[in-house]
């Protein structure tokens, strides 16, 4: 890949706030917060979630996978009932409802990578007890909040997996703004990245203390015996997540200038179609999809991004984050997933970005020439 920029781009966006996440950490670890079995990081990073999504409560967890076990532990989930959930998400979001017990179904997805409430509703039983949402790669889920008020009407919860959504709008409200509880990463790969960890946010107090009694402070008092677990997130977690947090707007308004000349320089290419199909800014601004003429082509596409130096993901074949790796699948599928693409965006200098987004264009352009 040719590089006109001057600056390296930054894929891994926590590299943007190091030092400060240095400084929290090195205090912590002088003062002995990190040592503590309470200290006030943990309280800093849930206090920050929940100012951010606009709930009343937040819970710190180990992960985005434990986020969705507990938050379905925490809505009485077990043998007996059945969870829906999305055609496209990651292999834990299953897992977390068949570890409990339940039994899962698949909604298939649209072009966008998400169910609308069309898909979801032939799915409800008598026995249906929660629905999972995911809002995918930094975009949010077109029609939230008809499934959310779909869902209040028949007495089921809705969960929305927010783990690639941090600093996301849906529909006015921040993301895992609309679901009975919405769950977070911070997994590596993640807007907001710790190495590991997640978060919970909700707004029935009952629930939150709960989730917190069973997997994550064994001084919270239960309503009855039960077994426990840990799934607290660590202090130095909190510690590195938390200046990231304070920086996600700054990043996101980065990120969508850059992910909207993208998207108006690929608008041109009669090979693809923009995913979904504008040329403004949407969600984080973290990647830009698109759909491709063939499987094949999308494969072959994909390949020339990852040796031209750039960052791109496809679910081809054995991609755990779609059903067809996973024990149980849509009965039918509405959309060829292989066909679908995306980018991601880079941190770089406003300076910087009209010449970046010129250069991707017009190596897909290239690529897509060669593919045919």
């Amino acid at each position: 890949m040719r590089q006109s920029t001057q600056t390296l781009p930054i894929y891994q966006y926590s590299h943007l706030t190091v030092e400060q996440q240095n400084a929290i950490i090195s205090n912590g670890i002088l003062s002995g917060e990190i040592a503590t079995f309470d200290g006030k990081l943990l309280r800093d990073f849930e206090h920050r979630v929940a100012d951010l999504t606009g709930r009343a409560h937040a819970l710190a967890v180990d992960s985005g996978s434990s986020a969705l076990r507990l938050a379905l532990r925490g809505l009485g989930i077990g043998h007996g009932h059945e969870v829906i959930i999305p055609e496209v998400s990651w292999v834990s979001v299953g897992a977390a409802a068949d570890i409990l017990g339940a039994t899962v179904r698949v909604a298939p997805v649209t072009d966008t990578l998400t169910p609308t409430w069309d898909q979801i509703a032939p799915l409800i039983t008598t026995t249906t007890r929660a629905v999972i949402i995911a809002h995918l790669r930094g975009r949010p889920a077109p029609g939230t909040g008809d499934i959310a008020r779909h869902l209040k009407e028949r007495n089921i919860a809705l969960i929305e997996d927010c783990a690639q959504a941090w600093g996301v709008y849906v529909e006015g409200r921040p993301a895992g703004g609309w679901g009975t509880l919405a769950t977070f990463s911070t997994q590596t790969f993640k807007l907001i990245a710790s190495g590991e960890g997640g978060a919970i946010v909700g707004d029935d107090a009952d629930t939150m203390a709960l989730m917190r009694a069973v997997g994550c402070d064994t001084r919270e008092p239960s309503p009855h015996a039960m077994w426990r677990w840990t799934a607290r997130m660590t202090k130095l977690a909190a510690g590195v997540a938390i200046p990231q947090l304070d920086f996600l707007h700054s990043l996101v308004s980065n990120l969508r200038e850059l992910q909207q000349q993208v998207m108006e320089a690929l608008a041109t290419q009669p090979a693809l179609t923009l995913v979904p199909d504008q040329t403004t800014a949407i969600g984080n601004g973290s990647h830009v999809g698109m759909r491709l003429r063939s499987a094949a082509t999308a494969e072959q596409l994909f390949g020339a991004l990852v040796r031209g130096g750039y960052r791109a993901w496809w679910p081809g074949p054995g991609a755990l984050h779609t059903a067809s790796t996973w024990p149980v699948q849509a009965a039918h599928s509405l959309t060829d997933l292989g066909r679908y693409l995306d980018v991601q965006i880079p941190w770089l200098p406003p300076s910087e970005h009209q010449g970046w987004a010129a250069e991707l264009a017009a190596h897909i352009g290239h690529s897509l020439e060669e593919a045919r």
